[in-house]
């Protein structure tokens, strides 16, 4: 077969396999429910998202897989409509509404126990909802067009599969058991974090987890590989006037997790080390758009090498900063 006719075919098959998964539907992840998930905001469309918006337009994240055979560079940072960005398949409306609306709507107090359970619950689910989705269209694109891989290729694609499935079976449900656990006993002091509150609009807006192993992660992974993975939650929150942030995780994990309680808003590279975790870290970050498109190319390309690669905070200063205080 011709080069050109594979890529072809694999542009076909991974096209049926994105519109399998934007048409797949899941019922809420509220335990009990049988209700339909509905395309939920990670980040709250009212206050969080507009006040960061131009034109109610944003740049986030594109998952699309359409351009992956593009002879153009690939922009990972797309400007799309608020209604659009950083949705997730999680909750039902009703437990969408009803869960998170005490932090909501300005709401957000960093010092509250409580609150800050709700920030780290939200988080996890967007984390499952979207590892969910991208286990299950690896899987259909295997289904069209694994037979059209090389064999390393093949490999390493089914590697990353696994890495989801891992999570899948082994961290999310953990995750989701023990803030049930969290909820119906109301000890919301399990839920440990290190909050900031910034006088100023940042332009970013941020939801995610990552390893608070940061670059030893791997290593801990090899020797742990059927372990629950430590995580912690990274939310960035602005509004009119302010932007919170907060940093949490369960209590359990404390151990891993000194480099994130000595982060302090008052350290040097405070903001070096928020620009590399927002825009390193996390697959759910949204950028005002004059703020992102003020970016010289080399620094938005500088972005992109480092996505999914920079995980130590000694290497934050490599990061081009895009907020500032």
């Amino acid at each position: 077969m011709r080069e050109s006719q594979r890529i072809k075919l694999l542009k076909a098959g991974i096209g049926k396999a994105q519109k399998s998964s934007n048409r797949r539907q899941y019922k809420c992840i509220q335990s009990g429910c049988s209700e339909k998930a509905i395309k939920s905001h990670s980040q709250q469309k009212k206050c969080q998202l507009e006040s960061i918006s131009e034109n109610l337009y944003v740049y986030s994240v594109d998952k699309g897989l359409y351009n992956i055979f593009s002879d153009k560079p690939r922009e990972i940072l797309v400007k799309k409509t608020i209604t659009e960005s950083s949705r997730y398949k999680g909750y039902c409306n009703a437990h969408d509404t009803d869960i998170f609306l005490k932090i909501e709507n300005n709401n957000l107090d960093i010092s509250n126990d409580f609150h800050n359970y709700l920030l780290l619950l939200r988080c996890i689910s967007y984390e499952f909802a979207n590892k969910r989705d991208a286990y299950l269209r690896q899987v259909d694109i295997l289904n069209q067009v694994g037979d059209l891989f090389s064999n390393e290729g093949r490999m390493n694609y089914e590697g990353s599969g696994y890495g989801l499935k891992m999570f899948l079976e082994i961290d999310a449900p953990y995750y989701f058991l023990r803030l049930n656990e969290i909820k119906d006993t109301e000890d919301y002091s399990q839920v440990r974090f290190n909050s900031f509150e910034i006088d100023k609009n940042l332009g970013v807006s941020c939801s995610t987890c990552f390893s608070p192993l940061m670059e030893e992660h791997g290593e801990w992974m090899n020797q742990n590989i059927d372990s629950v993975q430590p995580f912690v939650s990274m939310s960035i929150i602005p509004s009119k006037e302010k932007t919170l942030v907060s940093f949490c995780w369960l209590a359990e994990f404390d151990e891993f997790c000194d480099k994130i309680r000595d982060i302090d808003i008052r350290q040097d590279n405070f903001m070096h080390i928020l620009n590399m975790l927002a825009f390193t870290q996390s697959e759910d970050t949204c950028v005002t758009p004059s703020l992102w498109e003020q970016l010289t190319q080399y620094e938005k390309t500088t972005i992109y090498q480092q996505m999914g690669t920079s995980d130590s905070l000694i290497n934050a200063t490599n990061i081009p900063l895009v907020m500032q205080m």
